[in-house]
């Protein structure tokens, strides 16, 4: 049996400084050491370079093993505080599943509570427009790429394609949200698209996209 501090002696303690890398550096660059998914959609790999990602369908986050120590949650409101040593002489995946899950249920939470609009708020979900019958691994690297066009938006037009397509809200709900009009909405939302396809296209033929272009969109 592998153990969670079997695991933590094979791959690398990152620097507390340094920046996670995206789900796509890792799927691309990386070198995992172990995974595991079930057939509801859950995966969790490790890589070598000692962070873990884990994916439940849509959702994806991606941390640091080592940052995997003591673990609280409540109970029958009473705050219990499980020992990090407890967990790393359980199966390495036991302490990682649990601190995936608690990620990207405050990653969801604060989206639909606070009705936070925000590329970066959202981001680690891995949200829309990829493929369903792609294999899992190739749909994350897919949704990065868009995730990456996103970047070429301007805030508005990031705004209305995260409401439209992560939210589902119809032309006329995000106008009204906005305080803009519905033919405001769908002509921001086809020049962001268009952005987004021109992009696309740039980085198919190995030109670098360039987001100062964003001004000559529709900034409304």
């Amino acid at each position: 049996m592998l153990t969670l501090q079997d695991l933590k002696w094979i791959v690398k303690k990152p620097e507390k400084e340094k920046k996670l890398p995206t789900a796509r550096y890792l799927l691309e660059h990386g070198k995992y050491v172990v995974s595991m998914e079930n057939g509801g959609g859950v995966q969790l790999l490790v890589f070598r370079e000692g962070y873990a990602l884990y994916r439940v369908g849509k959702y994806t986050t991606v941390f640091p093993v080592h940052s995997c120590g003591n673990y609280s949650y409540e109970n029958d409101g009473q705050k219990i505080c499980v020992d990090a040593d407890f967990f790393d002489g359980q199966e390495w995946y036991v302490r990682l599943l649990l601190e995936g899950e608690d990620r990207l249920a405050k990653n969801r939470e604060t989206c639909h509570k606070e009705r936070v609009v925000s590329y970066h708020a959202v981001s680690e979900e891995w949200f829309f427009l990829a493929s369903p019958t792609l294999p899992p691994l190739e749909q994350l690297i897919e949704k990065e790429k868009i995730l990456e066009l996103m970047g070429l938006l301007t805030e508005r037009q990031r705004d209305i394609v995260i409401l439209y397509f992560y939210y589902g809200e119809t032309q006329w709900e995000i106008a009204k949200e906005l305080g803009i009009t519905q033919p405001t909405v769908s002509q921001t939302l086809m020049a962001a698209l268009r952005r987004m396809r021109d992009g696309q296209k740039d980085i198919s033929s190995g030109k670098k996209t360039d987001s100062r272009k964003e001004g000559a969109l529709y900034e409304r």
